[in-house]
């Protein structure tokens, strides 16, 4: 397992299925929280305290949406040498427990698959599963990340 950002330029074959990664700190603010909902998901438990608390949230709720988005920003600023290309997609995302504004939010990435692409040479599929947790440990989202990431050139 390897903790943190990751430097050095890396090709699909740096990568093994089972290697895991820890990265990320990101605090959740109440501003952030509403500017996000107030264009992407205006529900009144992502926009108002009091309606939250009124709908039994206990408190203003990030969206889902805005969480999943968060761990895209941590990963990239993790592994900004990677040689990706592009992501197809993502897979299995679940919002398993509401963030609130002050939770810490970090990531623990697991490669779970890795094969060479027939349709695109010199490029393979990683796919990632992902455990976002706040600050005490509880894993509030969960999403299996595909990449396209570049295969070491041949010199």
């Amino acid at each position: 397992m390897t903790d943190g950002v990751f430097p050095d330029r890396r090709y699909l074959e740096d990568f093994k299925v089972g290697d895991g990664f820890s990265y990320g700190a990101w605090e959740m603010t109440k501003e952030q929280m509403i500017a996000y909902a107030e264009i992407y998901d205006p529900e009144p438990f992502h926009l108002d305290e009091l309606a939250a608390i009124d709908l039994g949230w206990g408190g203003l709720i990030a969206s889902g949406p805005q969480i999943v988005g968060l761990f895209r920003r941590l990963s990239k600023d993790a592994f900004p040498n990677s040689e990706t290309v592009i992501s197809p997609g993502w897979d299995e995302i679940r919002w398993l427990r509401p963030v609130f504004a002050g939770d810490i939010l970090t990531c623990h990435s697991e490669i779970v698959e890795i094969r060479l692409l027939k349709s695109r040479p010199g490029e393979g599929l990683m796919k990632f599963f992902t455990e976002m947790k706040r600050q005490n440990g509880d894993v509030v989202s969960t999403v299996l990340a595909n990449w396209f990431i570049r295969c070491r050139p041949q010199d």
